[in-house]
């Protein structure tokens, strides 16, 4: 087995960007922050899990299992964001399902209700400018 490819994967998986290539954090929820910044990505991704529960809502009410060919809709709503408005990496073993992504989108919905959802965008980007401005400074 090669250690170079296992030892890189998860560094890949955990990847904010095409040009944040390093960065400090091992929570997986800071990476999901920083890589659900733009508004619109947002929306669509609140979007897109209020259709996931109407959906899964609607299958129970109206016991109609037909309507689940429509889950994968949902996450195409938030994909849709990820291209059009924030070119963020996405794994595609969080775009198709994965705990930590389920995890972290339910968790952003409760944010964005709170009203401090950004609060944690600008709490993260100031830690990953000091990184990255640190890491610089030592070149």
């Amino acid at each position: 087995m090669n250690n170079t490819s296992s030892d890189s994967r998860p560094k890949l998986r955990n990847r904010i960007n095409n040009q944040t290539l390093d960065h400090p954090f091992t929570d997986y929820w800071d990476i999901f922050v920083l890589k659900h910044q733009h508004p619109i990505n947002i929306a669509l991704h609140i979007v897109g899990i209020l259709f996931f529960y109407s959906l899964l809502f609607c299958v129970w009410k109206l016991h109609n299992f037909w309507l689940l060919l429509g889950l994968p809709l949902t996450q195409l709503i938030g994909l849709m964001g990820h291209f059009l408005f924030e070119r963020s990496h996405i794994d595609l073993q969080d775009a198709i399902f994965s705990w930590r992504a389920s995890y972290c989108l339910g968790k952003m919905l409760i944010r964005v209700l709170m009203g401090k959802y950004q609060d944690d965008i600008h709490q993260r980007q100031e830690i990953l400018n000091n990184y990255q401005s640190t890491n610089y400074a030592n070149l």
